[in-house]
C-alpha cells in the first residue's frame, strides 16, 4: 500500500522548506507518495512540486490544478485552469482526485444538468487520466444534500474511483444530525474508493478553534476510526496524510510525527502500539529534529 503526505509549502522564502525533510521520508521508506497541492495551489508550488518528484522518483497524486475550483458539480469548475501551461508540466497523469458537489454557499437549485458529466470529460480529454471524487465535509455553507451518505454513494458510482476523507465524513454526519457509524454504514460503493485522506481535527491547544476541518496532528482519540477505515474500504491503494497546520510542535517534528505514525497503523492496526509509539515521539523526537537519525534507527 501506497504512503503520501500533503506537499507542504510557504510563503516566505525558503519556500520549499519541508522539501530536505521529504527526501529523507523517501529514502527511509516511511512515505513513496507525495500529493499536490497542500496549502497553496498556484504554479510556483507545482513547480516545485515536480522538481522535487522528479528528483527522488515519488510517486505523485494529483489532487487539483492551479485555477482550479474543488467542486467537480460547480460550472466554474476548470473555467480559469490554463491548460496548455498545464499540459506544460504534466505530460502523463495516472489520475486525478478533486471534491465532489458545488462551491461554498451554492445550492443544488442552481445546479446546471450535464456539468459534472462535462467537468470529467474536460480532465479526461486534458490530462487523459482517471478521475476521482472525495466527500466534501460538514462545518461549511455546503448543500446539506451533496453531504449525504446517498449523494456521495452515486457519484461514487459514476467516477473512476473514490476519495474518502475520514475527517469530512465526522463533520458531515454532525451536520446531517446523524452518528459518524451510521453516515459509513449509509455509504455504498466502497468498493470503488482507492485513497484514503487521513489527518487530525482535534486541537487540543484551541490554536484552529473555529476551523471546522483542521488538518492537524492525529490525536490519540482518532487512531481507533483510522485502524477501522482498512475494513471498510478493501480495494484501497493509497493512504494520504493530509496534515497542513502545526499545533504544540514545529512543522517539522509534527511531519514527522504524523508519518511515521501512518505507518505504524497500516504495518500493525495496534492500537496499544501506535498509542505508545505516539507518546515517544511526542516526548523524545527534537522539535529541530537534531536526533531524527537516532529515532529513525529506533523504529526500523
Amino acid at each position: 500500500m501506497d504512503i503520501g503526505i500533503n506537499y507542504l509549502t510557504e510563503l516566505e522564502e525558503p519556500k520549499n522548506r519541508f522539501d530536505k525533510l521529504y527526501k529523507i521520508l523517501l529514502k527511509s521508506r516511511y512515505i513513496n507518495t507525495i500529493k499536490f497541492p497542500g496549502k497553496y495551489c498556484d504554479f510556483e508550488t507545482l513547480d516545485n512540486f515536480l522538481k522535487l518528484i522528479n528528483e527522488t522518483g515519488a510517486k505523485p497524486d494529483i489532487h487539483g490544478l492551479p485555477g482550479m475550483v474543488a467542486a467537480i458539480h460547480s460550472k466554474n469548475f476548470v473555467r480559469n485552469v490554463d491548460w496548455e501551461k498545464v499540459k506544460e508540466r504534466i505530460s502523463e497523469c495516472k489520475r486525478i482526485s478533486t471534491h465532489i458537489g458545488l462551491e461554498n454557499k451554492d445550492r443544488m437549485e442552481n445546479y446546471e444538468q450535464g456539468v459534472f458529466e462535462n467537468n470529467i470529460k474536460q480532465l479526461k480529454q486534458n490530462l487523459n487520466c482517471e478521475v476521482g471524487i472525495e466527500n466534501i465535509p460538514g462545518g461549511f455553507d455546503f448543500d446539506h444534500r451533496t453531504l449525504t451518505p446517498e449523494f456521495i454513494t452515486e457519484i461514487w458510482g459514476k467516477a473512476d474511483f473514490g476519495v474518502y476523507d475520514i475527517s469530512h465524513a465526522k463533520l458531515s454526519a454532525k451536520d446531517l444530525g446523524i452518528s459518524y457509524e451510521e453516515y459509513v454504514e449509509r455509504l455504498g460503493n466502497k468498493e470503488k474508493v482507492k485513497i484514503l485522506h487521513v489527518s487530525g481535527n482535534i486541537d487540543d491547544t484551541g490554536k484552529y478553534e473555529y476551523k471546522p476541518d483542521k488538518h492537524v496532528l492525529i490525536n490519540e482519540k482518532e487512531i481507533s476510526d483510522v485502524i477501522k477505515l482498512f475494513e471498510q474500504f478493501k480495494n484501497v491503494d493509497l493512504v494520504v496524510s493530509e496534515y497542513a497546520y502545526n499545533t504544540k510542535y514545529s512543522y517539522e517534528k509534527e511531519i514527522v510525527i504524523e508519518v511515521m505514525i501512518l505507518n505504524e497503523i497500516i504495518k500493525t492496526k495496534n492500537e496499544q502500539e501506535i498509542r505508545n509509539k505516539l507518546k515517544f515521539l511526542q516526548e523524545n523526537l527534537e522539535n529541530n529534529l537534531s536526533n531524527l537519525e537516532e529515532i529513525i534507527v529506533l523504529n526500523y
